[in-house]
């Protein structure tokens, strides 16, 4: 999912969220000039979850923790919202993923044209699209999802703390784990008002990831219309069955 549906999850989960919970519910995604892998950001969490569990208590290896919380509501294991955004969803097979990836199979072939991309990406772009469907809508019932992830992003302490643990964790230096996190307000829609704003900054994700495409925005923002439409009769019912087995993931992780 997109952030603004990470910071809904994690509200959902944790009656306060933190600004640790918030910066760790996006934090999965802040892959752009990061050292860490997509496996290791997403499918890690059980040892991440370890390493924090070994911290003393106290401000800040509670704040670690909260920080752990968010990127497990995140992730694909253990099964956070990415799980069923791309992996499995509704008793149907494996080899039809996640909620996004079914819903967007009827875009791939058009995805792919309008990110200027091989056709074999098709199928990952019309997910992101089927992703970005439930920004608008989760940013208009609560705006200051965005600003309190802007916030988590620009606390300088704050990522200082937690990239000091992450290195410790991973193996990696410190400051290359916390320039993705003060960057990411950069490479992401933080104010998903409209559909064009959306297309603008997919367009700039796929260029980063993709040297040399050429996305084109108009028909990017016209998929996106679509994608709302495709997941208007089932989202509220997507949304309330994974915070349910999120919120419980959680409770199992920190709580065994």
């Amino acid at each position: 999912m997109f952030p603004i549906a990470h910071a809904w999850m994690i509200e959902q989960c944790v009656p306060s969220p933190t600004l640790a919970h918030y910066l760790g519910c996006v934090w999965p995604d802040m892959l752009y000039g990061s050292p860490l892998t997509h496996q290791q950001t997403h499918r890690e969490g059980v040892a991440l979850a370890a390493y924090a569990a070994s911290l003393p208590s106290g401000d800040e290896g509670d704040e670690f923790r909260q920080f752990v919380q968010g990127a497990l509501s995140h992730g694909v294991e253990p099964h956070g919202f990415d799980w069923y955004s791309d992996e499995e969803y509704g008793g149907l097979p494996a080899s039809e993923r996640g909620y996004a990836f079914q819903r967007g199979r009827q875009l791939a072939d058009r995805a792919a044209m309008a990110c200027g991309v091989d056709v074999s990406q098709g199928w990952w772009k019309a997910h992101n699209l089927i992703e970005m469907a439930f920004e608008r809508r989760l940013f208009a019932e609560r705006q200051g999802r965005g600003e309190r992830i802007a916030t988590a992003c620009a606390d300088t302490a704050l990522i200082e703390r937690i990239s000091s643990h992450l290195a410790e964790h991973f193996g990696q230096p410190a400051d290359a784990l916390a320039v993705p996190m003060r960057r990411f307000p950069e490479v992401v829609e933080l104010g998903p008002t409209t559909i064009e704003s959306l297309a603008r900054t997919y367009a700039a994700q796929t260029r980063l990831r993709h040297p040399g495409a050429e996305p084109d925005e108009a028909v990017l923002a016209h998929l996106i219309a679509e994608a709302e439409t495709i997941v208007a009769p089932d989202a509220d019912e997507f949304l309330r069955s994974c915070s349910a087995r999120v919120h419980a993931m959680l409770d199992n992780a920190f709580n065994a």
